[in-house]
């Protein structure tokens, strides 16, 4: 597992909270579907990216990231094919393949069951050593916002906790 330095973990922080924390990030999800969302967090997750790049002082920022950015069902193709685990390849629904191997899954439901599906997915894609980390996120699609606030529980914080410090797997609800 990839050591975790200060500017990764402050790279997958900062992008979960741009990306949230801008006004275009939708709150509610419930009338659209999983990929129509993933479409919007696109544009997000690029311009974080951009910024990123620009700070690092980049003088094409833009192609820079771009070129270091994938999304799932992009027209051509991006890296090398990866190696089958389980049967089937690791490719989640973003990549950020510089300046870390980030593989982005992104999931909504009012169930928590998809929280356990997402996970796993996440963690495949760093226990493969396709993927340096993995960032999480979940649209908790319930009326009473109860996967949110499972994370409370002693039980779930352990899990992410966990998650986070021995897999490199960043969980997040929202």
């Amino acid at each position: 597992m990839k050591k975790k330095s200060t500017k990764a973990i402050e790279f997958v922080s900062g992008m979960h909270e741009f990306v949230v924390g801008d006004p275009q990030f939708r709150k509610d999800t419930k009338t659209k579907s999983e990929t129509q969302i993933q479409a919007e967090l696109r544009p997000l997750i690029i311009r974080y990216m951009e910024n990123y790049f620009h700070r690092l002082g980049f003088k094409d920022a833009v192609g820079k990231a771009n070129k270091s950015f994938y999304w799932e069902g992009q027209e051509g193709s991006f890296g090398e094919v990866r190696e089958t685990t389980f049967g089937s390849r690791n490719y989640p629904d973003f990549i950020v393949k510089e300046p870390y191997a980030l593989a982005i899954e992104y999931k909504q439901s009012p169930n928590g069951s998809t929280v356990k599906h997402g996970i796993g997915q996440s963690l495949m894609h760093t226990l493969s050593g396709d993927f340096d980390f993995a960032y999480f996120l979940f649209h908790d699609q319930s009326k009473d916002k109860r996967i949110e606030q499972s994370r409370r529980n002693e039980n779930e914080k352990a899990i992410i906790e966990r998650m986070w410090n021995e897999f490199n797997v960043f969980v997040r609800f929202v």
